[in-house]
């Protein structure tokens, strides 16, 4: 406990030259209660007068935990603080000093959030509020399935605009980054063993789990005997994997409980949250409300409102947890989007003690659409309590001037102050439950996807990720670089005396001497903003470089090399754009792709040709000798029950027969602008470098290796 406590004393001892404060008994204080209580003190005891600070900020009057010895209503730790923003007896003051604010919370903050694992009691306890959060929602089905003309009406209005149809052919099934139920490695989960019959007509087996249809009607049976490699195991309800509910370091108090789902559950999640990204974020109804990638818009929101306190940011308490299915069937019948909802969820749970319990809430965190679904249902709830309150009738233009009030990022919420109440209790109504220690709306305060403001000042703390360890042999190189960076941010805030104690301490652990840079790479180095040193002029490369440490990630067997169906899947799947902000193009390339390596026998209708041909303007231009451009519709012969059809262009010109099909090489024509549609895996180009099929990276793993950095650019 030596080094953590020093660390907490810098922080005291940078507050004393700051805000011009005697801190010798806060210390005093601070040593004898870490040395008594240990670790504890500084994850849950110190957190615990934050958040009561806030709260006091919040109401105007502050009430002091249990758990500190008072003068007055203020505690005697960090007393001096406290009274340069609260009375003796608890009032808040007229003109608070923002940066008491800060150095308040930064104190009692820097260990809340450590990566460590909570004791077994605080684990236990989580798993029972899981299943009560369950039973909770089972006794709340008939409230939330009540009658609510206002929720039906905007609901249906929305999402029957936003989702009318999807195009299954769109929908471009990939892997994530995240663990799998079945604890397959990165490259193992490239092969696909299971799927679900009842997905069976939203996402195709032979479209999403093989590279083509050859080898799927290869896997099937119907080329090469029923035994082919690759065939799939399809799964009845009652045979689904369930995902499995572990923990996830959070804070001391309590672990986050996730659900980590099956490699074919996540395969397909990823392809529908993909979708509802792109469209949400440009449709007219949402795109002013609902943000996916962009959290510097509620940051900047709760910047203002910290000063005109016109908005209010709200936070919801286990909403992941806490979204009812039967609300999501309700809210999305009207769309196209329902379907595929219903068929990427996973329908029960496993718990670390064993147990499987049915899941009534529509996806837990650790699911790929818990993020987007959650969003949406938030942002149609609150639309309906706005409505309800205004007494207006919900039109698609009405729900265009409200969504320029809503901003959602996740569970962040922010509204204004005025529709704050009503949006707090018709969200409850609901199963959903507003967590009121993170939601401002009376005072200066204001706190939104990680920004915390008092006044238009920042106030948001460095959190420590990491324990320093009071021996150097324990710390590993994710210790090192969690430090460093910690460095980093107080070195950016102009906090000197906090950032260079980290960084005498670092330096003693790594027992080299950290060189200094202004420009930051690849490599072990700290921040600074007047030189760098320990450099050297590279004649070569006309630069000047900067040998600095490394730590590689280390690979870990993992092959499928000789799994011929593993290995192209991988090589498909690489392909799909990580980033989720898609232009259209890239999707309509995508589909073109799938289009053409998976398209089954086909036939063209005539009635639709044959139509088109009547038009005038389109017998005039392939009379003038060009080459003209139908749209016609492809249906397959195949498997009618996947419905699947799309619109592609077939070329006519004009022949001593009249009309007919055009054989010749589009490519000779002017007409034929966009060169890369000759080739349809032209985008492929430069994302396929430094595949692995042996090898995969092991997560929290690292060697070693001083190297020269180049300083150029």
């Amino acid at each position: 406990m030596k080094r953590p406590t020093m660390l907490v004393e810098a922080v005291l001892r940078q507050a004393e030259l700051d805000l011009d404060l005697s801190v010798e008994r806060d210390i005093a204080t601070l040593r004898r209660r870490c040395k008594h209580e240990g670790l504890s003190f500084l994850t849950i005891t110190l957190p615990s007068l934050s958040d009561s600070l806030e709260r006091g900020l919040e109401e105007g009057r502050f009430s002091c935990p249990t758990s500190f010895s008072r003068h007055g209503r203020l505690p005697r730790f960090l007393g001096g603080f406290f009274k340069r923003v609260f009375t003796v007896d608890g009032k808040l003051l007229d003109d608070i000093c923002p940066d008491t604010v800060y150095f308040i919370r930064q104190i009692c903050r820097f260990f809340k959030k450590l990566k460590i694992e909570c004791s077994d009691s605080r684990n236990r306890a989580a798993i029972q509020h899981f299943v009560d959060v369950e039973g909770d929602l089972r006794a709340m089905t008939s409230q939330v399935e009540r009658k609510d003309e206002f929720l039906d009406k905007i609901s249906g209005i929305i999402w029957s605009q936003v989702f009318p149809e999807i195009d299954p052919i769109t929908l471009i099934c990939h892997h994530g980054p995240g663990a799998t139920a079945e604890r397959f490695a990165l490259n193992e989960r490239n092969r696909i063993y299971r799927w679900n019959q009842r997905s069976e007509h939203t996402f195709p087996s032979d479209l999403h789990c093989y590279p083509n249809y050859g080898l799927a009607a290869q896997a099937s049976g119907i080329w090469k005997g029923s035994n082919a490699p690759g065939s799939l195991d399809y799964l009845r309800i009652k045979d689904e994997l369930p995902v499995r509910v572990v923990f996830v370091p959070k804070t001391q108090t309590s672990p986050r409980v996730i659900a980590i789902e099956p490699s074919h559950m996540q395969f397909k999640q990823q392809s529908v949250k993909d979708y509802v990204y792109t469209i949400l974020e440009a449709h007219a109804l949402t795109k002013h409300s609902i943000r996916f990638v962009r959290q510097d818009v509620n940051q900047q929101l709760a910047y203002s409102s910290s000063i005109d306190r016109r908005l209010a940011t709200l936070d919801l308490k286990d909403a992941s947890d806490r979204v009812h299915l039967h609300l999501v069937q309700r809210i999305f019948k009207n769309s196209g989007l329902l379907p595929y909802l219903e068929d990427a969820r996973s329908l029960h749970a496993t718990l670390p003690d064993g147990r499987n319990i049915v899941l009534f809430k529509y996806a837990s965190m650790g699911s790929a659409l818990c993020f987007p679904v959650e969003a949406m249902v938030f942002y149609t709830l609150v639309q309906s309590a706005m409505h309800q309150l205004d007494g207006k009738r919900p039109t698609s233009s009405s729900i265009k001037a409200y969504s320029r009030m809503i901003d959602i990022y996740g569970d962040d919420i922010i509204v204004p102050v005025e529709y704050a109440d009503v949006v707090v209790n018709y969200l409850e109504s609901y199963a959903l439950k507003v967590n009121v220690n993170k939601s401002f709306r009376n005072s200066h305060f204001r706190e939104s996807c990680g920004a915390d403001y008092y006044n238009g000042t920042a106030v948001n703390p460095v959190y420590a990720r990491t324990v320093p360890s009071d021996d150097s042999r324990h710390w590993g190189p994710e210790d090192v670089m969690s430090w460093t960076a910690t460095a980093d941010l107080f070195y950016l805030r102009g906090k000197w005396v906090v950032a260079q104690a980290i960084r005498d301490l670092i330096c003693r652990v790594v027992r080299r001497t950290i060189p200094k840079t202004r420009i930051l790479g690849s490599g072990l180095a700290f921040l600074s903003f007047l030189y760098s040193t320990d450099l050297r002029y590279d004649r070569d490369l006309h630069t000047w470089k900067q040998k600095r440490l490394h730590y590689d990630p280390i690979k870990r067997k993992d092959s499928i090399d000789g799994d011929e169906l593993a290995c192209l899947n991988k090589w498909g799947f690489s392909t799909v754009e990580p980033n989720n902000r898609r232009n259209d193009y890239d999707i309509d390339a995508r589909a073109c792709l799938v289009n053409r390596l998976r398209r089954p026998r086909i036939s063209i209708r005539a009635d639709l040709v044959e139509s088109q041909l009547e038009n005038p303007q389109v017998v005039a231009s392939i009379s003038s000798g060009s080459v003209c451009d139908i749209q016609t519709e492809l249906y397959s012969h195949e498997d009618s029950s996947c419905g699947v059809s799309t619109m592609v262009e077939e070329r006519y010109e004009q022949s001593s027969d009249g009309l007919r099909p055009y054989e010749g090489d589009l490519a000779s024509y002017s007409d034929w602008s966009d060169e890369r549609d000759l080739d349809p895996l032209h985008f492929l180009t430069g994302r396929t470098e430094g595949l692995t099929f042996t090898h995969s990276t092991k997560r929290g793993s690292f060697k070693s290796k001083c190297r020269w950095v180049s300083l150029a650019g």
